[in-house]
């Protein structure tokens, strides 16, 4: 008996297929990957399973019966539990409130007692180890996602859907990650896993479905699969991991930071001590660690979102002290946010107007605070074209970016921030949330800055990325630099002690 049969689903919006004629079979004890660029249709497909969704046409079968799930409750009380990249947790309420929290048999006289030691049990079954009393703020990323998935089983789930769920870990929790997945295998639970990561899906994975632009293009067995027939299917070719890098650093010093200090935030989950570091013309340096180590600090520090409260920030010689954010932007300094929706787009503005965010009110786009409409659609048509950013409509730079894909806002920003006077390039998270094709496109792009002589600094989640694209890599651990590794030294044994707070002493 399956446990999940999906039979020629098809769901559109406007008229647009997401999902056309899928299939797709979960069997009781398998991992199944879903594979497929932004926009296949993978979300969809999932959000229909767990009933945030319901299908125009086709059949779902749940163990052999018809199902047709009206609400993520019905999903939920069927067996079927999600666990989003954007947790669903309750940040001041501890993890065991979390977990029974919207149960159907919760009430003002639960039995904690009782609830604690079934939370417990769980955790000591499944390797998901958690402190039932700590307040979820305390946890770190990967602690919550643990919590989530206690949350899962806790409701007595057969089939775990898990949405790129390794994008918050460092390689030694993705291991243990895969050991609870494994677990969980052995004892007859389905899961469904979303990732873009090819060596994951080799690693975990029995199965693999792949969607392209809302079609299923191959069903295949992980074992008799490749990564490189992987991303064929997926985006039509093969993937292109040789990026092309040239030369060495210049010696000429880019960015410098001495012993800085961030200004003391109470909202500041960790504060920056005594930084310093160089990026040279010609670098990319990456900043590797766990989230929440420092790394939206030290962006924010050099682009002069947050104030410096101790040392020198100085800028191909020019001291940034007293300067702020508009003034470093002049300077060269130039930022891809972490959070492109809150941080660098307006999203209920078009393309044209996004891209000149930085320039508004300079010529050629406006003139003593006359706007120049054509010189500003000129350049978006030109951005659009350069930098491969897609929309639909007869007119593209008319339309809202919140209609954009996630890769395209993304495109968006990068045609903005790659500017002629940008000197160093502050990337937080350039490619998180991007399908392969965006974000091997986005990838290109910073080499191609670093080629051309500038400095970059790229602050990623992925150790792949890091390791594939830095010359040097420095590790961040509690707001202080850990260790500054060269390419040739750097492995993702050591850098991944480091990232857990290891000395590199010890990690060498």
């Amino acid at each position: 008996m399956s446990l999940l049969q999906m039979k020629h689903i098809c769901k559109s919006f406007s008229g647009v297929y997401a999902n056309e004629n899928i299939n797709l079979t979960v069997e009781k004890g398998e991992i199944h990957a879903l594979l497929g660029e932004n926009g296949a249709g993978k979300t969809t497909l999932v959000n229909i399973i767990f009933g945030l969704y319901t299908a125009d046409s086709g059949e779902i079968l749940w163990k052999d019966k018809p199902a047709d799930f009206a609400s993520p409750r019905e999903a939920i009380d069927a067996g079927i539990g999600m666990v989003q990249q954007h947790f669903s947790l309750v940040n001041k309420m501890t993890v065991l409130d979390n977990i029974v929290l919207n149960l159907k048999d919760n009430s003002f006289f639960l039995d904690r007692a009782a609830a604690k030691k079934k939370l417990t049990d769980l955790a000591e079954k499944y390797g998901l180890y958690v402190n039932p009393d700590a307040v979820i703020s305390d946890l770190s990323v990967g602690e919550q996602q643990r919590v989530e998935i206690l949350k899962a089983l806790y409701r007595n789930v057969e089939l775990l859907i898990l949405d790129e769920p390794t994008g918050v870990l460092t390689p030694q929790e993705t291991t243990q990650f895969f050991d609870v997945l494994r677990n969980l295998k052995k004892e007859g639970y389905g899961i469904i896993i979303i990732t873009h990561r090819m060596s994951e899906i080799m690693a975990i994975s029995d199965k693999v479905t792949i969607l392209r632009d809302g079609r299923q293009v191959a069903d295949l067995v992980t074992a008799d699969t490749n990564p490189e027939e992987l991303s064929a299917y997926m985006i039509g070719r093969e993937l292109n991991d040789d990026y092309h890098i040239e030369g060495s650093p210049k010696k000429d010093i880019m960015l410098e930071l001495k012993n800085v200090s961030n200004h003391h935030r109470k909202h500041s989950r960790h504060k920056l001590e005594n930084i310093s570091l160089t990026i040279h013309k010609g670098e990319i340096l990456g900043i590797a660690g766990v989230e929440g180590n420092g790394q939206k600090e030290l962006a924010e520090v050099i682009t002069g979102i947050q104030k410096t409260g101790e040392g020198e920030i100085l800028l191909d010689g020019q001291n940034l002290a007293g300067i702020n954010i508009r003034g470093r932007y002049e300077a060269g300094v130039s930022y891809i946010s972490e959070d492109r929706l809150s941080d660098s787009l307006i999203t209920g503005m078009n393309i044209s107007e996004n891209l000149v965010l930085r320039e508004y009110g300079k010529l050629p786009f406006a003139n003593h605070s006359i706007i120049n409409k054509a010189a500003i659609r000129k350049n978006a048509a030109e951005k659009m074209k350069q930098y491969q950013v897609r929309a639909s409509g007869k007119s593209g730079i008319d339309t809202l970016v919140k209609l954009l894909s996630g890769g395209n806002q993304q495109k968006l920003i990068i045609a903005r921030e790659l500017n002629d006077h940008a000197k160093v390039i502050v990337a937080s998270q350039p490619t998180r949330g991007l399908d392969i094709g965006a974000t091997e496109f986005v990838r290109q792009q910073l080499i191609d800055q670093r080629n051309a002589g500038k400095g970059v600094m790229l602050i990623s989640a992925d150790l792949e990325e890091i390791m594939a694209l830095s010359d040097r890599i420095a590790v961040l651990f509690g707001g202080k630099i850990v260790g500054i590794l060269n390419r040739e030294e750097a492995t993702v044994q050591k850098i991944g002690l480091l990232m857990g707070g290891i000395s590199e002493e010890e990690a060498r």
